[in-house]
């Protein structure tokens, strides 16, 4: 646990930075947040481009955080997918010692880079209820990147406390720990967008597709930063075409899901968020093609105050309590 010591969440984006710190008590409170515009490319391959820059413009956006300043020095954030190797594997159950040295040995079937130069993590998703098997969610990030978050991290003067990937923050951020139902998350973000189910408050499956809002504002003849409520963009997006690659996503995802042995319950409702979210009418035709029940969700915080929904990687990384 943080022992009382403030952290705040940083969402590394294509085009800004998003932090956010929270004030814990008896209800969470927001102390700051900011949508700080990257003004030179921070990553490129596996390393940041420039760690003096991006440690100096992490400052900067501390500093311009709403209503209060970002005081926090341990910072969580999260790792980029376009970095990033993730897969849902399956595994014979076995101790969590034996896991530490079957998982490195069974990534290597799967990792397009050796696997000396990557950190392994994993995190167990479903327990088979009728076979001797588990299956987990295998990431692997590069060292060389994983390296740079930390020192960029000492370089504004704080410290890395912790990273682990968007998926994870966002379900933190929308749903209740006791939450029964199955529900899936679709995150648009500015170039890729993610999506994951959720059953039970649990991670059970997440996937990423290469459409973003940059892609779906040009497939509607918009820029990308344009007021994006203004007129119904549903019918544009329907014969564009542009989300298909995300509604055939989802279909196929569900459908694998459901077919599981661990009795998995039905999706009720897709959450929508992301920056990509705000396109008046999305909501409604990605409901109209799933037949599934579809909100826009933003994060709450205390009393009927709300985040912006493009804050909702961020939020969730604020919100990660186990280091």
């Amino acid at each position: 646990m943080f022992g009382g010591e403030a952290s705040f969440g940083l969402d590394i984006g294509f085009e800004t930075l998003k932090l956010v710190q929270l004030n814990r008590g008896r209800n969470i409170a927001l102390r700051g947040a900011v949508d700080f515009p990257i003004t030179a490319r921070l990553l490129e391959k596996d390393r940041f481009r420039d760690k003096q820059v991006t440690a100096d413009m992490i400052k900067k956006a501390c500093a311009a955080a709403k209503p209060h300043q970002i005081t926090a020095k341990k910072i969580i954030s999260a790792l980029p997918e376009t970095f990033v190797f993730s897969k849902t594997i399956q595994m014979p159950k076995m101790s969590d010692k034996e896991y530490q040295t079957a998982v490195p040995s069974e990534a290597t079937k799967y990792l397009p880079i050796p696997i000396d130069e990557v950190y392994i993590d994993y995190q167990k998703l479903i327990v088979h209820p009728d076979e001797p098997l588990i299956d987990l969610l295998l990431v692997a990030a590069p060292k060389r990147l994983v390296d740079d978050y930390v020192e960029v991290a000492k370089m504004a003067g704080c410290e890395l406390a912790a990273l682990e990937t968007k998926p994870l923050a966002v379900g933190r951020a929308l749903i209740p720990a006791r939450n029964n139902r199955g529900i899936l998350i679709l995150e648009i973000g500015t170039e890729v967008s993610r999506i994951s189910i959720w059953d039970s408050g649990k991670i059970r499956l997440a996937t990423t597709v290469g459409v973003g809002k940059n892609q779906i504002a040009n497939a509607v003849g918009i820029s990308p930063n344009q007021g994006l409520n203004d007129g119904s963009f549903e019918e544009p997006i329907r014969k564009s075409g542009v989300l298909k690659p995300i509604i055939d996503e989802i279909t196929v995802t569900i459908r694998y899901h459901q077919n599981r042995d661990y009795h998995p319950k039905p999706i009720e409702e897709i959450m929508l968020c992301g920056s990509g979210s705000k396109f008046l009418g999305i909501d409604k035709f990605i409901q109209s093609e799933t037949k599934i029940k579809t909100n826009i969700i933003s994060p709450h915080l205390s009393g009927d105050s709300k985040l912006d929904t493009s804050f909702t990687t961020a939020y969730g990384l604020a919100l990660r309590k186990e280091i």
